[in-house]
């Protein structure tokens, strides 16, 4: 008669003693469904959770081909309501869900009303074969700003550009003749835009200015110079990165603040939304999704899984054949 495996992480049974349980044997281990779990299963049945992205619907066929267990994990639903969430699959939130939990873990902690709200999102950066989309730098308006406006430095030497930049609110606007006052470090400001015609005379600043470097990929070169201004003035700066790690390869992370906790949750959702929409915007559609997981926490808070879904672009559908 088969007996249970001595083996508690493993849930089979095995008609003699298994090899993993006990000395090697000549006999080969018969592997079936543990009996007493199966037990277990058929008299206590899965509670009703108040969170609905915990319960899982699956059709007969489906439930059927999914194993008794997740890889490296206890089961897939847990059986009660306090539990090790390490042990158990970790599932995807609606965002209105994740912004509650996470104001009552800033009330149990303390936390002032004004703390910062921070977003990870997890980036697939595959592309055709061996290539990937290379780490970028880039801004986006959000919709609620949660930043003073910043010094904004234009090389221009048109006086209709010089005009338009004054009107948009630009600290410094000058031609070839700040660079020496730039090296010096006699002039203080946070980004530096310019037109496409002084790009060249601004190569000596390019190992002093580093990041700050105008360049057409971030949107710091162009024409139109009320738009970069106002861009990199009151937009909120985002950067992408990728993992050295062999196992992490393809694979990319940006983490940004989009608000405080005292903003209301649709402000928090309308930010994340642009935001979302900004980051996918460098990869193209046809390639799938480029953002694959996003988290939401706020200082001294755990961080919280929401559905990205809802907030990923959609591709445009051509209405020639309809």
């Amino acid at each position: 008669m088969a007996a249970p495996c001595r083996n508690a992480r493993a849930l089979v049974t095995c008609v003699l003693r298994c090899s993993s349980c006990h000395v090697r044997t000549h006999w080969k281990p018969v592997r079936q469904p543990c009996i007493f779990s199966m037990q277990q299963r058929m008299k206590t049945s899965y509670r009703t959770y108040s969170t609905p992205s915990i319960q899982q619907v699956l059709t007969d066929a489906e439930e059927e081909q999914r194993p008794l267990k997740p890889p490296n994990r206890v089961a897939w639903h847990p059986t009660d309501d306090v539990y090790h969430i390490r042990y158990y699959p970790w599932y995807p939130s609606p965002l209105e869900e994740c912004l509650q939990q996470m104001r009552k873990a800033a009330e149990l902690e303390f936390r002032q009303p004004d703390i910062w709200v921070q977003i990870s999102l997890e980036l697939d950066t595959k592309l055709q074969k061996k290539k990937k989309v290379e780490p970028f730098i880039g801004s986006v308006h959000l919709p609620h700003t949660i930043t003073e406006p910043k010094k904004i430095l234009v090389f221009a030497t048109d006086p209709d550009d010089i005009e338009e930049a004054k009107k948009c609110g630009a600290h410094i606007v000058g031609g070839p003749e700040l660079i020496q006052e730039i090296l010096q470090d006699k002039l203080e400001f946070d980004y530096c835009v310019s037109v496409p015609s002084l790009t060249q005379d601004l190569q000596v600043l390019k190992k002093k200015l580093q990041k700050k470097f105008p360049k057409k990929k971030r949107n710091t070169v162009g024409h139109d110079i009320s738009y970069m201004v106002d861009l990199w003035s009151r937009g909120q700066k985002y950067a992408a990165l990728t993992y050295n790690h062999p196992k992490q390869e393809g694979k990319g992370h940006v983490n940004v603040i989009i608000g405080r906790l005292d903003m209301t949750d649709e402000q928090l959702t309308e930010n994340i939304d642009c935001m979302i929409k900004a980051v996918c915007s460098h990869k193209p559609l046809s390639f799938g999704p480029f953002v694959t997981r996003g988290l939401v926490h706020a200082k001294g808070t755990p961080s919280y899984k929401f559905q990205v879904e809802p907030f990923l672009p959609e591709e445009p559908k051509d209405d020639m054949f309809e």
